[in-house]
């Protein structure tokens, strides 16, 4: 009897590792966003969803590494479909719900199925903020094939009545989908997970594919009214599931100086990336981290985080410390540039262990060499 509950106690607890990602989507969506999605105090006016509420829900995982451990989830199926490990290449829910014109006009085809979140509010200061990650079953697979399922982010200035979609790539202006961030074009944003061995994701989360962590941001007129529409739909039919996922506390406004030549201007991340087993910065890469620094100085960001990353080649011991040589020239280099005692600057090392790109191949391996610089608000 005591053999069998300790092999029965075991196999509750390899679940419980396992399922570490939870999904509620008994919230109302007046909850959802006063409750989690809002950082600060705004005011927030007419809250309002439209889609299955089999699509919308609290998500949150206790893997104290993942990108975010709470926030809201909208998919184009259900919702809890994002509790992994990933055991299903082709997760598809269909509801038969209608799409929204405007996704259809981004997309460039009919959509389907669409959950989209909307509500008013009036920032206090002039540039607004959130993170967000995008995951979705149709990588690898569908990558460059000519549709997509489509999400968009788009604050419409409610007396001016312009609208710009914040779901872009940074440092871009191309709406992020599964053509514009994978492992061939702007991969230092993606993170593969259709493959056990290449993704930390795998027994966490089911997509195939997903997005780092990425920020949409805009200049506001601090006390005008906004509205944002979180939207994402099926393209075509209504195969193959794809979420994003909206950080909680994460939406925010926040003061940076006024450019008078580029109201608009903001400061992106930058990756730089480094030969095999080497620290030297290349010239591409001090070329793009004088374009940071120059972006840096003109605006008052709270810090400047910069993670160091290798290949899977070599020991970990020595990847480890690899990756913190890289981190300690792109951080010297940033201080020849002005940095230096302007800006904190935090320093982390990830040697081998946070891939964004297959190890197999040596396309991959040079995807992974890297040293991601980050700023902080």
């Amino acid at each position: 009897m005591f053999r069998c509950s300790t092999i029965g106690f075991l196999f509750l607890s390899s679940l419980s590792c396992l399922a570490q990602i939870s999904v509620d989507t008994s919230y109302t969506e007046e909850s959802l966003v006063r409750e989690v999605f809002v950082g600060e105090k705004t005011k927030l006016n007419a809250i309002h969803y439209q889609g299955s509420y089999q699509s919308i829900g609290l998500f949150e995982t206790e893997h104290l590494e993942f990108p975010l451990a709470k926030g809201i989830i909208l998919s184009t199926g259900k919702a809890k479909h994002a509790i992994g490990p990933n055991r299903t290449p082709n997760r598809s829910t269909a509801f038969y719900k209608d799409g929204d014109d405007q996704l259809d006009k981004l997309s460039g085809r009919t959509t389907h199925d669409a959950a989209v979140l909307e509500f008013t509010f009036a920032p206090a200061h002039n540039t607004l903020a959130f993170e967000y990650i995008f995951a979705s079953e149709e990588y690898p697979e569908y990558v460059g094939k000519g549709f997509n399922d489509v999400f968009a982010f788009i604050l419409t200035d409610l007396t001016t009545r312009e609208e710009q979609n914040l779901a872009v790539v940074p440092g871009t202006s191309l709406t992020v989908h599964i053509d514009n961030i994978n492992a061939l074009k702007n991969a230092a944003w993606f993170i593969a997970n259709a493959n056990r061995r290449d993704s930390p994701w795998h027994d966490l989360l089911e997509y195939d594919g997903m997005t780092r962590l990425l920020t949409a941001r805009a200049r506001v007129v601090p006390g005008r009214y906004y509205r944002i529409k979180l939207a994402i739909a099926d393209v075509d039919d209504g195969m193959l599931d794809s979420s994003v996922i909206l950080k909680e506390k994460s939406f925010r406004s926040f003061d940076q100086p006024v450019l008078a030549k580029d109201t608009a201007s903001i400061v992106q991340p930058s990756i730089v990336f480094f030969d095999w087993d080497s620290s030297e910065l290349t010239e591409e890469a001090q070329a793009q981290l004088h374009t940071f620094a120059e972006q840096v100085l003109r605006y008052t960001p709270r810090g400047i985080r910069v993670i160091g990353h290798t290949d899977a080649l070599g020991a970990d011991d020595y990847n480890e410390q690899l990756a913190r040589k890289r981190v300690q020239a792109v951080v010297d280099y940033l201080a020849t540039l002005g940095l230096q005692g302007k800006v904190s600057l935090y320093r982390q090392s990830k040697g081998e262990n946070e891939p964004v790109a297959s190890n197999a191949e040596e396309s991959g391996r040079a995807q992974n060499r890297r040293v991601e610089v980050n700023v902080e608000y």
